[in-house]
Parts: C-alpha cells; structure tokens; sequence
C-alpha cells in the first residue's frame, strides 16, 4: 500500500491522539527507510479506532492535521520560489480523506502487521 505525506501525517496524528500508538512510533512511522512495524494486534487496534472516526465523518470530510474535520474542499498549495513560510496553512496543507481513512482502516483489517520502508 501506498499513502502520500498529505494523507498520512495526520493519520499518525489522530492515532497518536487516540493513544493507539506512541509519539515515538507516530515520528518512526512517519518517516520512510526506518523500518517502523505495526504487527496484526496493532493493526487490529488501528482499524477499530478508525472505523470509530469514520463513524463520525461523511463522505468527503477530511481530518485535518490539527484533528479538526472539515467538508470543504482541499485548495491546492503553489509553491514557488517566493513562497514565505509564514503563507502556508499547514492545517489545510496536510488532511485525511475519507476515503483515504476508508482504504487504510480496510487494509489494517485484512493485513497481518506492515512495514514502513
């Protein structure tokens, strides 16, 4: 399975909120090449926490990194070579889709653990 940065951080964020994993397997878990684990009771753990969540979204919310939800649209980011930190909404940069919270709690149900590589 593969999942972009924009989807995942905020993932890691809601399960580290939700104390299904800690902050120190949230950033090892984050971070490719580290060769994070999740084996199947933990996997077992995160698709139960995230059926929960989905159970409080609709189609087409999204969980924000800040673990807030919203249904409006994601507007796309420009970066360009005048792009000043302090003009980029890393809130609405980094959200969870629906559907993306979807695919993940499916694949956490049907795997035996996973590897971050």
């Amino acid at each position: 399975m593969q999942v972009n940065a924009w989807n995942w951080r905020p993932t890691l964020e809601f399960l580290r909120a939700q104390d299904i994993i800690t902050s120190e397997h949230a950033a090892l878990l984050g971070c490719n090449g580290c060769g994070a684990m999740v084996d199947t009771a933990l996997a077992e753990r995160i698709a139960a926490a995230v059926e929960n969540k989905l159970a409080t979204l609709a189609p087409g919310d999204r969980v924000r990194v800040d673990l807030s939800v919203t249904s409006a649209p994601k507007v796309p980011q420009v970066f360009g070579p005048d792009t000043q930190p302090s003009n980029i909404d890393v809130t609405e940069l980094y959200s969870a889709t629906y559907d993306w919270l979807v695919t993940f709690r499916d694949f956490c149900k049907r795997c035996d653990g996973f590897l971050v590589s």
